[in-house]
């Protein structure tokens, strides 16, 4: 008998003496009742599936297969599928783990013919004294212009628009052709990108921002993280030591 081989003696006698609805629920169960290194309820599922299947050639088909044979192929066929079974949960456990990788995140020179030019904006409180800065380089990282600008009260936001508006305003005054816009104000790139209602408190210097971009030249708007953005907050901070107004610096400020 199949069982008697697939099962250790030092089970049979909890193996054979269940009913047979208390036999298959126990054996789907409990990982304890036979001989198999892995998963037993599954390698019990795969036996009973091969003793049926050989049961029924024989009893369709004419194939009748010699006792120690039909023994041999069904305990090899349920240790191959049990283990392509396991060894393809444990591929996919493998798989669903994220792997961790860690990026050092800082500012990185455009493409040969680019200019960048970095923006940022604050407020001292929200609203409060308002301050924006900016950066342009080109693809050698060489300094082509910069500003700081303190403009009044306002919020965060309104510092960051500004911000973006004067890049872009010096940028195309200092003859830019092909621009790369980066700012670490996702909210601010995303409200100049989509349609916004006359009503927008905002709508004025969004309007400002928007005629800047449809000049004749090509810009794109570049999310950055605020590492990526270091020298525009630095100079976005030091605006406050600047009276009111928008400052241009031809060079980078010591």
């Amino acid at each position: 008998m199949i069982w008697s081989k697939v099962v250790p003696s030092s089970c049979h006698t909890a193996f054979f003496n269940y009913s047979f609805e208390d036999w298959i629920s126990a054996n789907i169960a409990d990982d304890s009742l036979g001989n198999w290194k892995g998963s037993w309820a599954a390698y019990f599922c795969l036996v009973m599936r091969y003793v049926w299947k050989t049961r029924n050639d024989k009893a369709f088909n004419g194939v009748h297969i010699a006792m120690s044979t039909r023994q041999n192929y069904i305990t090899a066929k349920a240790t191959e599928w049990v283990k392509v079974w396991e060894s393809a949960n444990s591929n996919l456990e493998l798989c669903s783990k994220p792997t961790k990788v860690e990026t050092l995140i800082g500012w990185t020179a455009p493409t040969t013919g680019w200019w960048k030019v970095n923006t940022d904006g604050g407020a001292q409180s929200n609203p409060g004294m308002a301050t924006a800065g900016g950066v342009i380089r080109n693809c050698y990282g060489d300094w082509i212009g910069g500003f700081c600008s303190k403009f009044g009260t306002g919020s965060a936001l309104l510092a960051e628009l500004w911000g973006i508006m004067q890049g872009l305003n010096l940028a195309w005054r200092k003859g830019a052709q092909f621009l790369i816009l980066e700012s670490d104000s996702q909210l601010a790139l995303d409200l100049i990108k989509q349609r916004t209602d006359s009503v927008h408190p905002y709508s004025t210097i969004l309007g400002s921002i928007r005629r800047l971009i449809a000049q004749s030249w090509v810009v794109q708007l570049v999310h950055t993280y605020r590492e990526g953005n270091i020298v525009a907050d630095w100079l976005s901070k030091h605006s406050l030591v600047y009276p009111f107004g928008t400052y241009e610096l031809e060079e980078p400020p010591t």
